[in-house]
């Protein structure tokens, strides 16, 4: 009986693992730039010799496998989580009409040389630092084509190429890069920065993205759904939960059934 246990928790588990994506959801349903997580399950299939030797024992072994391996494999299916994966859609234009405020439409992020290494953010509520660089909201440069992009005061702009003109003069070009498959290789890192741990030839310039100056992307999240999605995953969490219960409560049952026999 205990093995039908796993069942019910790895259900539980997995809807654990669901609430606390959509909990990270909605904390950020109104930061710059964030993109949502979506998560995808999938159902294991019996794998009751996963944790035997290879080869198997012969067929006419007769000592009971439990006891000389007692690390069983699995003998039913269950759910798991398959995947998470990063929802890339173009969040809403909101208008700001501050000239270091630039958003991002269409694939493509903002290159940010951290204290950490190289790190990606479509946030672009940028501002500049006493030395006149321009830098995130950590205050992390902003890199260009050149490097450091140097700005004074608000007298600036930028194109919708991501062309950066100080008194009609052009300065550089904003870094904006792409990835192969950016749902899936890039990390979070916190500070609404990604990492990017791939191969560097992976890494292609953003040439087909637009930037428009005084806008920013706000979250892809939908509260409505991502709400709806957090009731039903609580749900589904809860009739889980009693399920393990119940079959807790008949295990403790037939021992105390079996120690009466006994005794």
């Amino acid at each position: 009986m205990l093995k039908n246990i796993y069942t019910p928790l790895a259900g539980a588990l997995s809807q654990e693992r669901a609430l606390e994506m959509i909990a990270n959801n909605l904390a950020n349903v109104n930061t710059v730039g964030f993109k949502g997580d979506n998560v995808t399950f999938t159902l294991q299939k019996p794998e009751p010799y996963k944790n035997y030797p290879d080869p198997l024992p012969p067929a006419n072994f007769k000592q009971d496998m439990s006891e000389v391996f007692p690390l069983r494999g699995n003998e039913m299916s269950y759910v798991g989580v398959a995947a998470m994966h990063k929802d890339m859609a173009q969040g809403p234009a909101i208008t700001t009409h501050n000239p270091y405020d630039l958003m991002l439409e269409g694939q493509g992020f903002l290159s940010a040389q951290t204290p950490d290494g190289l790190r990606y953010t479509r946030a672009g509520d940028l501002t500049v630092s006493q030395d006149g660089v321009l830098v995130t909201k950590q205050g992390d440069p902003v890199l260009g084509e050149k490097g450091l992009i140097y700005v004074r005061g608000t007298q600036f702009e930028v194109n919708n190429r991501g062309e950066i003109f100080q008194d009609g003069q052009l300065m550089d070009r904003l870094k904006i890069v792409n990835f192969n498959n950016a749902s899936d290789s890039l990390e979070r890192v916190g500070n609404n920065y990604y990492q990017y741990a791939g191969r560097a030839e992976d890494i292609q310039p953003a040439r087909s993205t637009t930037i428009r100056q005084g806008f920013l992307e706000g979250s892809n999240v939908n509260a409505i759904k991502n709400l709806t999605g957090m009731i039903v995953a609580h749900r589904s969490y809860e009739a889980y939960q009693k399920a393990v219960s119940n079959y807790d409560q008949m295990m403790e049952k037939s021992s105390n059934a079996i120690g009466d026999v006994r005794a």
